[in-house]
């Protein structure tokens, strides 16, 4: 038979459990609008019953709590974070492409970006030509052209600085997901040391889940959690993958590092763009796929380039007194000077699964049109001579080599390539023709387009056909094959490939003296000849100049690429921010805090309360009575 104190026993149990109601409700009263809460629900059953060793069985004990728990859908959580990554990338892409966008300002009819600066520019050529021997006219003329270049290297300039900030904003991602992977293995171990003896750890946890949700939009990431114990400990496993790498394996973290890169893969690169690698010493893959996030469009856009990188097949390699000093590659993927955007100097090459560095590279262009290309002054990322690297370099003799990833997007380097090719293929049209001109001096016409000399503060002189050539120097119309000839003996003529966006610039001598710039083909028929300005004029409205048409439609389909990127970036964003949204709100309807809901909580559980108060005091006043009697 139970005790005479049973009853109040029983009406304590009534009181704690409804006093435990009261203080979740109150708890989730607090946090309503704490961003990541979770709604916590009191979880109780009926006592133990205890036998009464009658005909009446057994007797009820009372209410017993067994935990507090949260409510959250792991499911919907799932779906939210992979949500989150598709939008974290779409909101990267949008952000990115829209400075583009406003810095070639090509997007209504009053816009005066790249293509109106050539407009302006023909437009005073059709002036110079109704009156080509007056100062006035053909000073409009040259200093159109100049404002011509200037643009097309404020272009060059803002995606070079485009992709600095991208670099940096890539440097402040890494170092917030390594901070989100050291907390979170923070937590783990405090939700463990909480949990190892009873309990759930809601507030930690919700804590936990808040870095993870953040955490998605950086990448794609895989959450795993195993429980190890029994029924009276419970210890929990939690991993977190990052693009498949191990991220956080419970109590310990692996970071993402940030490493300086000492060499350039294009030629307009900025200088210390990084890489990625793991802590541990694991590669991490910066052309994934499967990366997602901001990280992978961060990535992508400052080293996208649609698909079109460097690559060969290595046929030998160049000795120095017997040391391996270059690699000559064959077959390779670029046979046209005016497309080629590899490093010139400094630059990365890739054989096998090794990075190497070059100094900078010759060209030989055979009979045939192909390309063999000399890499000189290699050695490993970390300056270690290529013979002393000890790697099995004969096994490379015809293996693939390259300069750069295939990423199929366009970022900065695809935009660079591109005006470095308009640039490259315009000039050498125009230079060309006003080379058969003479100036009212009766001199040969000069190039009118020219790209800066950075060593000697001058102009290159260009050459328009040649069959050799050094990258960081001039074309080797010499026979310098064996790489025998110091840089200065090199005459300093050179090839396209020199001129870029960045250094793009008009002619020195033309700008600083307008009369030469030639008009006529021959100086002795009069000065108001115009028979070499006519033919300039005409390039505008050369058909085959590019493959897409004349030169605006080159620029007008360049912006409008640009213009038709950023809209469907824009429309990206907004349909994943939708579903997004759209998700949380379910997710939502699970967890979060319902005020309506929590004030009947509070009512419900206050009337219990008072209910089991009520039993405690009417078994108080059986006692009074039982206690007189003895």
């Amino acid at each position: 038979m139970p005790s005479s104190f049973f009853g109040l026993s029983i009406g304590r149990t009534g009181v704690s459990n409804a006093s435990a109601g009261i203080n979740t409700t109150a708890h989730n009263a607090a946090n309503a609008t704490t961003e990541g809460y979770s709604r916590q629900v009191v979880t109780s059953k009926a006592g133990t019953p205890v036998s009464v060793y009658s005909k009446a069985g057994m007797q009820g004990s009372g209410v017993t709590v067994e935990s507090v728990e949260r409510q959250r859908s792991i499911y919907y959580d799932e779906k939210y974070r992979t949500s989150a990554t598709a939008l974290g990338k779409y909101e990267t892409n949008q952000y990115y492409l829209q400075a583009i966008e406003g810095y070639f300002n090509e997007v209504d009819s009053d816009s005066k970006g790249v293509t109106y600066c050539m407009n302006q520019f023909f437009s005073n050529l059709e002036n110079l030509k109704n009156n080509p021997s007056d100062t006035t006219t053909r000073t409009a003329a040259v200093e159109f052209a100049n404002n011509f270049t200037e643009y097309i290297n404020y272009l060059a300039q803002n995606l070079q600085q485009v992709q600095k900030d991208a670099n940096e904003d890539l440097k402040i991602t890494v170092q917030r997901v390594n901070s989100i992977a050291a907390q979170i293995a923070t937590l783990n171990k405090q939700i463990n040391t909480l949990e190892l003896e009873s309990g759930i750890a809601n507030d930690l946890r919700d804590e936990r889940d808040l870095l993870i949700d953040e955490l998605s939009s950086y990448g794609n990431i895989t959450v795993t959690e195993v429980d190890r114990g029994d029924e009276h400990t419970s210890l929990h496993e939690f991993t977190v993958l990052l693009d498949g790498a191990m991220m956080v394996d419970t109590y310990n973290y692996n970071t993402i590092e940030l490493l300086t890169d000492k060499g350039k893969v294009n030629q307009g690169d900025a200088d210390g763009l990084y890489t990625l690698k793991w802590s541990n010493g694991m590669d991490f893959n910066m052309v994934s796929p499967t990366l997602g996030g901001k990280l992978q469009a961060l990535l992508n856009f400052r080293d996208g380039n649609d698909g079109a990188y460097f690559y060969g097949t290595v046929d030998s390699y160049v000795t120095d007194a017997g040391d391996i000093d270059g690699i000559v590659v064959k077959d390779t993927s670029c046979n046209d000077y005016m497309n080629l955007n590899i490093a010139d100097e400094d630059g990365k090459i890739t054989l096998g699964a090794r990075t190497y560095m070059y100094d900078h590279f010759d060209v030989e262009i055979a009979e045939d049109g192909s390309y063999q290309y000399t890499f000189y002054g290699v050695t490993t990322m970390t300056g270690q001579p290529l013979s002393e690297s000890n790697e099995y370099l004969e096994d490379r003799i015809g293996k693939k080599c390259k300069i750069g990833y295939d990423i199929d997007y366009k970022g900065i380097p695809y935009y660079q390539a591109k005006l470095n090719t308009f640039v490259r293929t315009f000039s050498k049209v125009v230079n060309a023709i006003h080379n058969m001109g003479q100036d009212m001096n009766g001199d040969q016409g000069e190039d009118i387009f020219t790209a800066n000399n950075p060593v000697e503060d001058g102009d290159l002189n260009m050459i328009e056909e040649v069959s050799t050539f050094r990258s960081n120097g001039g074309a080797l119309a010499i026979d310098d094959t064996d790489n025998s000839l110091d840089d200065e003996e090199i005459p300093h003529n050179v090839c396209y490939y020199r001129m870029t966006a960045m250094n793009y610039s008009i002619n020195d001598n033309i700008l600083d003296n307008v009369m030469k710039f030639a008009t006529t083909s021959d100086i002795n028929q009069g000065v108001e000849g115009t028979d070499i300005l006519s033919e300039i004029i005409k390039t505008r409205t050369d058909t085959k100049m590019f493959m897409v048409g004349t030169p605006s439609q080159y620029l007008e389909t360049f912006t409008a690429d640009v213009a038709t990127d950023t809209q469907q970036a824009i429309i990206f964003t907004m349909s994943q921010d939708n579903i997004c949204k759209s998700i949380d709100r379910q997710r939502m309807s699970v967890s979060s805090v319902d005020e309506d809901e929590e004030a009947m909580n509070l009512v419900k559980y206050q009337n219990a309360y008072k209910l089991s108060a009520k039993v405690v005091s009417n078994f108080q006043d059986i006692y009074d009575v039982l206690m007189s009697m003895v």
